[in-house]
């Protein structure tokens, strides 16, 4: 569990499921290192970006909310309440769908609209989502 989740947790919260990063997510970077390896420099920015990615990505569900990160110098977080939530999106392009990883965007009441790419499996992380969703308001809240 990532340092981010872990911070964010509150009394009586317990992670439901949390989302990883999988290394072939980061396939385009690693291809541009092996293109430019002849400029000794490129490559290891190259990797750099893939293991910030990979390392600096956090994406859990609670019983209660919804926490999440992504980016390092650049960042981008959610950390929203079940009960605030509108919706949860998927999208993954074709290495995404061949591999199983994609962005998970999570809209809130209000438009508030929060993306965290590079998710592994992001259907099963979005049915978790909803699944808890679905309890929170058969329990009336």
């Amino acid at each position: 569990m990532g340092q981010f989740v872990q911070n964010s947790l509150i009394s009586g919260e317990n992670i439901e499921a949390e989302a990883t990063i999988p290394w072939l997510s980061q396939f385009w970077y690693f291809v541009l290192a092996l293109v430019t390896i002849p400029t000794v420099v490129l490559p290891i920015i190259f990797i750099l970006f893939a293991i910030i990615n990979v390392l600096t990505t956090e994406l859990a569900v609670t019983n209660k909310k919804v926490i999440g990160k992504a980016g390092f110098i650049r960042r981008v977080s959610i950390d929203m309440p079940l009960s605030k939530l509108e919706s949860i999106n998927i999208d993954q392009g074709v290495i995404g769908r061949i591999f199983n990883f994609g962005s998970v965007s999570v809209r809130g009441i209000g438009g508030n609209n929060v993306g965290i790419p590079y998710i592994n499996a992001p259907m099963n992380f979005r049915r978790v989502v909803m699944d808890l969703m679905d309890g929170n308001q058969a329990k009336g809240g």
